[in-house]
């Protein structure tokens, strides 16, 4: 993106309500029931996806594809968060003066289809009704957790940190580090 239009993003108030999605919107997003020009349309669906094969490998390793590893699906999360997070700051209202939110955009976008995944794998597996219910609740609970903190961008009245991949990120890329000091016998 060229620093036009990314100035004019930014000075463009309309942006946020063209590009964030709403919850049901979001919601439908990662269900996969909606398409659209927008990229976190299909990065949405993406950590969908993600986060239920993520479930998958989880609760039962020996059923899992043999391509599929649970490092590797979180890297991939890791990578659809990064995506989110680069088109975040050209397009979510960012106000100096808000207050300051815990997780990038992309953290939230994971936090709601990871929740998402969960709460429907355990509709449809889960033998107890008490606890189907509680993650549907759940799901009910970040939707709303969501609509807020959009209306809170959208008022300015929140700022999302751009993100950080984290110390497990850092260490695989770091050639500095040892064998030695990733099999854990760091010194200290």
């Amino acid at each position: 993106m060229d620093a036009d239009m990314a100035e004019a993003a930014q000075e463009d108030p309309a942006t946020d309500a063209e590009s964030l999605l709403s919850p049901d919107q979001l919601l439908a997003a990662i269900a996969g029931r909606v398409a659209g020009p927008l990229p976190l349309i299909a990065w949405a669906r993406e950590l969908g996806d993600l986060h239920a094969a993520l479930i998958s490998a989880v609760v039962n390793p020996r059923r899992r594809p043999s391509d599929v590893a649970e490092e590797a699906l979180h890297a991939d999360i890791a990578k659809v968060i990064d995506k989110i997070n680069s088109w975040a700051v050209f397009y979510v209202r960012h106000s100096r003066c808000a207050r300051r939110h815990t997780h990038s955009f992309g953290e939230v976008i994971s936090h709601v289809a990871k929740t998402y995944a969960e709460a429907w794998w355990t509709v449809l597996h889960a033998d107890c009704e008490e606890l189907r219910h509680s993650a549907w609740v759940h799901l009910g609970e970040v939707r709303e957790g969501y609509a807020q903190l959009i209306g809170d961008i959208r008022a300015g009245r929140v700022q999302l940190p751009l993100g950080w991949r984290g110390i497990r990120h850092n260490r695989q890329n770091d050639s500095s580090f040892t064998n030695q000091e990733t099999d854990g016998d760091v010194e200290h």
